[in-house]
């Protein structure tokens, strides 16, 4: 007997097909539920951003609403700047050459 079987090809389900009229747009966040500067720390985003920065992006309050979240302390969690506010502060610049140099921001 062999080993291998042959394999059937099953024909696709026309009804598991999705086409779409126009292509899906995320919903625009509630503006309600977006954190302010004035929001304690552990509530903003990001300690240099405070609202989110994707549509899709659930704001943090509400981020962690669910039961695997239920025993998390927001202010014993780590909260790391944003890598878009660090860049605002210090724009990317062109350099001569195919080397950039990194000082370490001294």
């Amino acid at each position: 007997m062999s080993v291998l079987r042959s394999v059937r090809i099953l024909p696709r389900n026309v009804s598991a097909i999705r086409t779409y009229a126009s292509i899906p747009q995320p919903s625009d966040p509630v503006p309600s539920k977006q954190p302010s500067s004035s929001s304690p720390p552990t509530l903003q985003q990001s300690p240099n951003i405070p609202t989110t920065w994707s549509t899709g992006q659930n704001p943090k309050p509400h981020a962690y609403d669910n039961q695997r979240f239920e025993q998390t302390a927001l202010q014993f969690q780590p909260n790391p700047q944003s890598a878009m506010g660090m860049v605002n502060k210090d724009p990317v610049r062109l350099v001569n050459g195919r080397r950039a140099v990194c000082d370490g921001g001294e």
